[in-house]
């Protein structure tokens, strides 16, 4: 399990979604524990988002959706 950084800030946050990027181009596709993992790694994003919008920029976000869309398809 990866060390979990603050997603409070902008540091944070653009670590969390740098982090979660590398993991799935490094990872296999067809991995469903790996697919899993990173669902709950988005997840645990959306949250923060709710909780301090001000920490994602229009980038942070674009690059989530782009996340999304690869674990949907």
């Amino acid at each position: 399990m990866t060390k979990k950084v603050p997603l409070t800030d902008r540091a944070g946050v653009e670590k969390a979604v740098a982090a979660l990027q590398e993991k799935l181009a490094e990872g296999d596709p067809a991995d469903e524990a790996l697919k899993a993992e990173c669902e709950a790694e988005l997840e645990n994003l959306r949250s923060a988002y709710r909780a301090s919008p001000a920490a994602f920029t229009k980038e942070t976000i674009e690059a989530l959706r782009d996340l999304k869309d690869l674990l949907a398809g």
